[in-house]
């Protein structure tokens, strides 16, 4: 769990910029070919913060705080399972491409974790489905693009499945080269969208 310092200094460094959480959002279109209003509120939101230098508040649901209640419970399951070293991450900018940047929940030597406490019903979706969900990854090939490292494992935990053998979801994920370009084109063209409008904004007309 971070310090109020740390976690200070977290929201300074993304500030502004595109990151890993919000990829799954920047990427998203409608069938007309039109951008989302995910997409569009985005957008709007990171203006905001470019704008005002301060990261814009999001209401935590009850899943939310579910989800950071257990997550550090999660990894000490995972860490008893596989005896694996496991340690917080950082904040990567990427390497070439400005204003773009990741935090995976955890980080190992070799790669990295992201870490989800879903509902019970969206745990079990998961588990029968036997795969990383495709939501999921646009989030984790853009850690990765990031870090520059090559593997995501993705962790499902939910501390309320009777049976604790079953308590635990893992699977790896190691996207091609493709899916990795794609994600960074794609964060390209984002911000390439929003330069557009801080220019519209600070260059325009107020009257």
């Amino acid at each position: 769990m971070m310090t109020a310092e740390a976690k200070a200094a977290w929201l300074s460094a993304r500030c502004g910029k595109l990151t890993a959480s919000r990829m799954a959002d920047a990427m998203k279109f409608r069938r007309d070919g039109k951008p989302s209003a995910e997409r569009d509120r985005l957008l709007r939101e990171l203006l905001a913060e470019r704008v005002t230098g301060q990261s814009m508040p999001h209401v935590v649901t009850e899943a939310m705080q579910h989800g950071l209640d257990y997550e550090d419970e999660a990894v000490d399951v995972f860490v008893e399972m596989t005896g694996r070293d496991v340690r917080l991450s950082r904040f990567y900018e990427h390497p070439t491409i400005a204003d773009f940047g990741a935090t995976s929940d955890r980080e190992l030597d070799d790669g990295l974790l992201e870490v989800k406490c879903p509902t019970t019903a969206r745990y079990l979706e998961w588990v029968l489905a036997g795969v990383v969900p495709e939501e999921h990854k646009p989030q984790m090939a853009a850690q990765l693009a990031c870090s520059g490292k090559r593997w995501c494992g993705f962790i499902a935990y939910d501390p309320r499945i009777k049976d604790e053998r079953r308590r635990l979801f893992l699977r790896k994920y190691e996207p091609t080269p493709e899916e990795v370009a794609a994600v960074e084109d794609a964060a390209r063209t984002f911000l390439a969208d929003l330069d557009a409008m801080f220019e519209q904004f600070t260059t325009g007309s107020s009257t």
